[in-house]
């Protein structure tokens, strides 16, 4: 027996110094590549070069972010829906938080069996790590395991200095944004300059779209504000949605400018299914602009398209400024008085009623004019009896003594209650006015 125990003893002191050993090597060179500022990438491609096996690194919902070494390419793992055992195992790597060996499930996207660590960096995780086990190749054991552990902590400092400089960028970028379509720029040099910074082509024409991420109750106001995080997701889809979209957060809307070379689909699109008490965003686009100095004309028309649209039953879609119709035009009148003279002529009595006796006629009248005089499509949109419609719509020929089946008279009508809509958007969204003139 030698002097420093058992040869049992020694060989697994051996066994385990060797174990140590091939950790801190790999781990030492992912430390030195982390350290020189490399990328997932290029990490991915060192970590599979010490192991000798195919590395993937996955991101959060388990898309294919990189991948490296031998043994063939993996095509990506997900929820199927329609595989039970893949799906179980998706569950559980989201609730484990650990290191885990998966093995593999035939006729799957999980044909091999690997290791699996999440990286995770305090309660957020920001992938997956996966080690293939070779076809032919020994069994994983405990250097393995402690392997990828190691290499999991190595690779979210990576990532969350890459996810630190995406947001820095982010809110650099949205604030420029947020200062071109507020109108804060000297000229129209300054203009241009900012539109540059941003990586816009100050000579292409674009759009500004206004997304309401908030749902919103039928008056238009904010029922509910969500999480920042879920906001600045929904940013990072409506920026990668279009290209060359730059966008700007805030409080519950994101602003985005869309050169017209790109596309508006990134706006139709929510960043997740709603939940309960939430409605998809309305979005809202402004006409074609031509010159950077121009976004914040752009920026007042896309929110009128979403104040509108709101009204209009359109909460939910995408809403461009040019589809308001006649809405478009009164808001192109530069003097509101003859707006609000005309209205008042019109319709004063009818909006005084409305105030004294807290009914709104108006609206009634509006959905009326819309369903061109049907008593039954009215008092369904209103969910009354047409019998209360037909009440009411005598109530208000009474009091404004308009003649509704004059077509004359009822064109008239039909421009004062647009234009008195109008005012309660550009005013005071939610209420009626006491009086049109005041």
């Amino acid at each position: 027996m030698s002097a420093y125990g058992p040869p049992d003893v020694l060989r697994g002191l051996s066994r385990q110094n060797s174990t140590y050993r091939r950790v801190i090597e790999v781990c030492d060179d992912l430390a030195d590549a982390a350290l020189t500022g490399c990328g997932p990438e290029r990490l991915t491609e060192v970590f599979a070069g010490r192991v000798g096996k195919r590395v993937v690194l996955l991101d959060p919902v388990f898309q294919l972010r990189a991948q490296s070494g031998s043994g063939g390419v993996f095509l990506g793992l997900a929820p199927t829906g329609t595989d039970p055992s893949v799906d179980r195992l998706l569950r559980a790597l989201r609730s484990e938080r650990r290191p885990m060996r998966i093995p593999a499930v035939p006729g799957s996207c999980l044909e091999r069996a690997c290791l699996v660590a999440p990286v995770v960096v305090r309660d957020q995780t920001l992938g997956y790590l996966l080690v293939l086990d070779d076809a032919d190749g020994p069994e994983p054991d405990d250097a393995d395991l402690l392997t990828i552990t190691y290499a999991a902590t190595l690779f979210a400092l990576t990532l969350a200095h890459e996810t630190t400089s995406a947001e820095l960028e982010l809110r650099l970028r949205s604030a420029i944004v947020d200062e071109l379509v507020s109108g804060h720029f000297l000229d129209t040099q300054d203009a241009r300059r900012k539109a540059a910074s941003l990586g816009l082509r100050v000579e292409e024409p674009f759009r500004v779209g206004v997304v309401r991420v908030a749902p919103t109750s039928p008056g238009g106001q904010p029922a509910k504000v969500l999480d920042h995080r879920a906001i600045e997701e929904f940013a990072h889809r409506v920026s990668s949605g279009a290209r060359g979209t730059v966008v700007a957060v805030r409080e519950s809307d994101i602003v985005a400018i869309i050169p017209e070379v790109g596309s508006s689909r990134g706006l139709t699109q929510p960043p997740r299914p709603a939940r309960d008490g939430e409605r998809e965003p309305t979005c809202g686009l402004s006409e074609i602009l031509t010159a950077p100095d121009q976004a914040p004309h752009g920026f007042r028309q896309a929110e009128m398209a979403i104040e509108f649209g709101v009204r209009l039953g359109r909460a939910g879609q995408t809403i461009p400024y040019t589809e308001l119709g006649i809405y478009r035009l009164l808001l192109e009148i530069g003097d509101l008085s003859h707006l609000r003279r005309f209205a008042e002529d019109v319709l004063g009595s009818l909006v005084a009623y409305d105030a004294t006796h807290k009914q709104d006629l108006i609206r009634t009248l509006s959905v009326y004019l819309h369903h061109h005089g049907s008593l039954k499509q009215t008092a369904r949109t209103l969910q009354v009896h047409a019998n209360t419609i037909a009440y009411r719509v005598q109530r208000i020929q009474h009091i404004t003594t308009l003649d509704l089946s004059d077509p004359e008279d009822r064109l008239m009508a039909h421009v004062a209650v647009k234009i008195v809509e109008s005012l309660r958007v550009t005013t005071e969204p939610g209420h009626l006015p006491t009086s049109l003139t005041g």
